[in-house]
């Protein structure tokens, strides 16, 4: 039987832009990690594809908000050459991405607290892979117990990035995958947008003025005005069916 890829070689189709299987990869994280990877942390191919476009965008300084066991922030530095940053609450998944940035020899920085440590304004990109649904999601749907549902929490997190978004410079660009999980203001423009692993990859780029206090949500493939929302949920609109965070953003821009 042919051994399994070593760290270095695994670095190395990174670096050159191959495809990496995404059990070969995840060998490289411990077992409880593992076995959820491919419910929790982005794929490699969703990885190296939010990668090159950000890459192709300028982006220099990215964060990937809610970064977990690093995954995406070790395969977006190969890919990209660049310092890639990670921000995780889990004192477990810091010490989980340290370690596999490390075996992979690539440039991460992952910061452990909450987005309230965060100086926006330090980066130039952004990466959001669903991060603040946990807030909401059931026990039996959160990574561990460590995490209690908290509707506070939830709001608090969206409405951060929120202003993130509307303080960012023209040019700033991010992606999201299976969406943002919050508002995003109409300044910002799709540029790129494909389904991946059944779930929609978006890159967005900053492109217009903050006057509008309108914003956008993610609803699966549809870009709906949160101004829309209320009406929506009101009659049951089948596009939110299945969607458990459209009521929390319903109001949300006006509180």
């Amino acid at each position: 039987m042919e051994s399994p890829p070593s760290p270095a070689q695994i670095s190395d189709l990174l670096r050159t832009h191959r495809p990496v299987p995404d059990a070969v990869f995840d060998e490289l994280l411990s077992p409880s990690p593992r076995v959820r990877s491919s419910s929790y942390w982005s794929s490699v191919e969703v990885a190296q594809t939010a990668s090159r476009w950000l890459t192709a965008a300028g982006a220099m300084r990215l964060l990937d908000v809610g970064s977990g066991v690093g995954k995406f922030c070790s395969i977006a530095s190969l890919s990209s050459s660049h310092r890639v940053w990670g921000v995780e609450l889990r004192t477990n998944l810091v010490k989980e991405s340290r370690t596999l940035a490390q075996r992979l020899g690539a440039e991460v920085v992952i910061l452990e607290g909450s987005l309230d440590t965060i100086d926006a304004s330090q980066f130039d990109s952004f990466y959001f892979f669903n991060p603040f649904a946990e807030h909401l999601a059931e026990e039996h749907e959160r990574y561990d117990a460590h995490f209690p549902a908290s509707v506070d929490g939830y709001l608090h997190d969206v409405k951060t990035v929120e202003r993130w978004l509307r303080a960012a410079p023209l040019g700033t660009a991010m992606v999201t995958y299976n969406g943002l999980g919050g508002r995003i203001p109409l300044s910002w423009m799709v540029e790129k947008s494909m389904v991946l692993g059944g779930d929609q990859l978006r890159l967005w780029i900053k492109r217009g003025s903050d006057d509008s206090k309108d914003a956008l949500i993610e609803v699966n493939e549809h870009l709906i005005p949160s101004a829309s929302l209320a009406a929506m949920v009101k009659v049951r609109d089948p596009r939110l069916k299945g969607n458990s965070l459209i009521c929390r953003l319903v109001g949300l821009g006006e509180r």
